[in-house]
């Protein structure tokens, strides 16, 4: 209960988090030319790029260039999020010894301010899946279900990293070598249809690769996922945003003596 309390206060602080979040979206495109339109041009250059290196080899995966963009929506969102609330607290040291506030709003406005990135970059997946001849469908609408779970998944990471960045300062190291070998062991740029049968169980319990199936499906393949995999996106979303609040709650009073 007394974390449910803690979480729900962040209402009387929602202004202060608003600012939070324009305030990082501002400084990511400050000087930057085009602007918001690298949230679009990101993850298309990298497909762009993996296709060519990567077409070739798997000729078999059906319009593997969108095949590969869903892949890397998913992964980029999450990688950037989780990057970026790392350093929430630790980037925010000054702010904590001069005003009382409920410090989760720092790992959240990284993950939201990131969510901004995340959509845009969607619409611009809608739009040129329509060029690459997927049909639009009723189905889409299940996509909000994917963002939700996905969004408290990344959030309940950040918590944790963010946390253990306060007492180890290593863990930014570390986690940029997890990332890439998290990525690298994500069907994204691969199918699953490659993965010795021995190992595909692992692969199938990885979450990122449960939210970019459930993505796929929806988009690439025009059905609805199964029943299992709103299941397990849920528990994945839930579950971890839970345990990442009860990480971050629990040892929040204690970041002051490592300022």
């Amino acid at each position: 209960m007394n974390l449910i309390r803690r979480i729900l206060s962040i209402k009387k602080y929602k202004f202060m988090l608003l600012q939070l979040i324009k305030r990082d979206f501002k400084v990511r495109y400050r000087g930057s030319i085009l602007g918001v339109l690298w949230s679009v041009l990101n993850p298309l250059l990298n497909m762009i790029v993996l296709s060519i290196v990567f077409g070739q080899v798997f000729k078999a995966v059906d319009n593997y260039k969108m095949y590969l963009l869903s892949g890397l929506l998913i992964f980029n969102f999450f990688s950037e999020g989780t990057n970026l609330g790392l350093t929430s607290v630790v980037s925010n040291f000054g702010l904590l010894t001069k005003v009382y506030f409920p410090k989760v709003v720092l790992p959240l406005s990284k993950v939201f301010s990131s969510s901004i990135n995340f959509f845009m970059s969607m619409i611009a997946f809608f739009i040129i899946s329509v060029f690459m001849g997927i049909e639009m469908w009723w189905g889409y609408i299940f996509i909000i279900y994917l963002v939700i779970t996905l969004i408290l998944f990344t959030s309940g990471i950040s918590f944790i990293l963010a946390t253990l960045q306060v007492f180890m300062r290593d863990i930014q190291h570390l986690y940029s070598v997890l990332i890439v070998i998290w990525m690298y062991g994500t069907p994204i740029i691969y199918p699953i249809d490659v993965i010795p049968e021995n190992y595909l169980f692992i692969y199938k319990v990885n979450p990122l690769y449960i939210f970019i199936t459930f993505l796929r499906e929806i988009t690439l393949y025009n059905s609805i996922p199964q029943l299992s995999n709103f299941v397990l996106c849920a528990l994945w979303g839930l579950g971890v945003f839970v345990l990442g609040a009860i990480v971050f709650v629990r040892s929040q009073n204690k970041f002051i003596y490592y300022t």
